[in-house]
């Protein structure tokens, strides 16, 4: 994934890197394509729901626009902060009357099973970016009441009950789908879109870990991926091969036969090793990042206010467009590679400064005027 929100499912959506398309942050620039766009071309009813975000500034843009025939959306012109109790969501152009006994992700949820159900007879195209789990960290439905105290060991507990209560939204869906008996005509994508926010520390194994949201480090952007198809994606397979955001646009069109956007993209369909098959996997990840937070750019900011950050990396080793190369496996980037200390290394850098030479040196939409990663 990218390090934070925005940049993740701009690059999601469009099955482009961040170079080609970032604009700000808050921003899907107007002039892309979404696979929104993509799936209706293809005669697919489409609907989006939760968070939104993407209208900032003079070239921003809204659901309709992108492809959704209808939407549930947070952060989005008209609607106000609260997002998990007593939410604002707009659907459909109307705010939505909500009391302080509603809980957003139970009625974007349910949104969605209704979507399916009016839709069960034709094909259907759902994007769900959920509200979980995301800061703050209130109290779930679920959540039983407890002795924690601190705000810190509270907001983790409350941070444990909220993925557990999107696990429960995911399932609850895969029940609709169940029930309507297109379990095993649709096939799931479950990811996040960046790392463990930067407030919590949590344990991991025999570690405790400290989250990493917004850095270009490990802990910023290694996010799980799951595909899911009872009879047609198989159990039990596990890939070490390299995805990244911009392939998912890629991997629908290969799953529906919808016709890729004529523009520049940046992906390939991972498709072929959903399917337990070798695939065209790639040997590389480029990535594009300009931070709302500052601090992540104060190691390897270049270009616009020096906080461009650009790196390649793939399984084992990561170069930043510095020159700075880290084996993958050093987590937080405490100990550079040298030239010459390792000969894999080496020739890992060879082929990571390929990646970065392929792409385009300057971004194509980022104002050079924008400060403080705005």
């Amino acid at each position: 994934s990218e390090p934070v929100c925005t940049s993740s499912r701009v690059k999601i959506m469009t099955g482009r890197d961040g170079i080609r398309n970032y604009v700000q942050f808050g921003t899907l620039d107007k002039d892309e394509i979404t696979f929104g766009n993509m799936m209706k071309e293809a005669g697919y009813a489409t609907a989006i729901a939760g968070k939104w975000q993407l209208h900032g500034g003079n070239r921003g843009t809204l659901a309709p626009a992108c492809g959704f025939d209808t939407y549930c959306l947070w952060n989005y012109p008209g609607t106000e902060r609260s997002r998990y109790w007593n939410p604002s969501l707009m659907r459909d152009g109307k705010l939505l009357k909500t009391t302080e006994k509603d809980y957003g992700p139970d009625i974007l949820t349910d949104y969605l099973i209704e979507f399916i159900r009016k839709n069960k007879s034709k094909p259907f195209f759902a994007y769900y970016p959920m509200l979980l789990v995301h800061s703050p960290f209130p109290k779930t439905p679920d959540s039983k009441p407890d002795a924690t105290k601190g705000a810190k060991a509270k907001s983790l507990a409350n941070f444990r009950d909220m993925t557990f209560y999107a696990d429960k939204c995911v399932g609850r869906i895969g029940d609709a789908l169940e029930k309507t008996g297109l379990r095993e005509k649709n096939v799931i994508i479950y990811t996040t879109d960046n790392g463990t926010h930067r407030a919590l520390t949590y344990p991991y194994g025999s570690e405790q870990r400290k989250g990493e949201k917004a850095f270009a480090t490990d802990g910023g952007t290694h996010a799980p991926l799951i595909i899911n198809c009872p009879g047609t994606v198989p159990t039990g397979i596990v890939s070490d091969d390299l995805v990244d955001f911009s392939d998912v646009l890629p991997t629908i069109a290969a799953i529906t036969g919808a016709e890729l956007p004529n523009v520049k993209l940046d992906g390939r369909s991972f498709w072929p090793q959903c399917q337990g098959k070798k695939g065209n996997p790639r040997k590389y990840i480029f990535q594009y990042y300009y931070p709302k937070f500052k601090p992540a750019a104060e190691k390897h900011g270049q270009g616009v206010n020096k906080q461009e950050i650009v790196w390649a990396q793939n399984q084992r080793h990561k170069l930043y467009r510095d020159g700075t190369l880290y084996a993958v496996k050093d987590r937080y980037e405490k100990s550079p590679l040298k030239r010459g200390q390792n000969k894999a290394a080496d020739q890992d850098r060879k082929l990571l400064q390929g990646a970065l030479d392929s792409m385009p040196v300057k971004a194509g939409k980022l104002s050079p005027n924008k400060k403080k990663g705005s």
